[in-house]
């Protein structure tokens, strides 16, 4: 997961650190919204970066 934030960062001429920094005020952002999806894929609680990534990949990939 650490290689996405990288190329992520690269792409976008910022630090790791801020990819993360975003990424996770994004995940905070959704989990208030309680959607159906949101707690289908991850239940009642907020994922880390790396949960957060791990997970769609795994449900990205199954619907493929």
């Amino acid at each position: 997961m650490k290689d996405i934030i990288k190329q992520v960062a690269l792409q976008n001429g910022v630090s790791e650190e801020e990819v993360r920094k975003e990424m996770q005020k994004t995940i905070h952002e959704a989990y208030l919204q309680k959607s159906p999806t949101f707690i289908n894929m991850f239940g009642d609680k907020e994922p880390s970066v790396e949960e957060f990534l791990k997970i769609v990949a795994v449900n990205v990939k199954g619907v493929s």
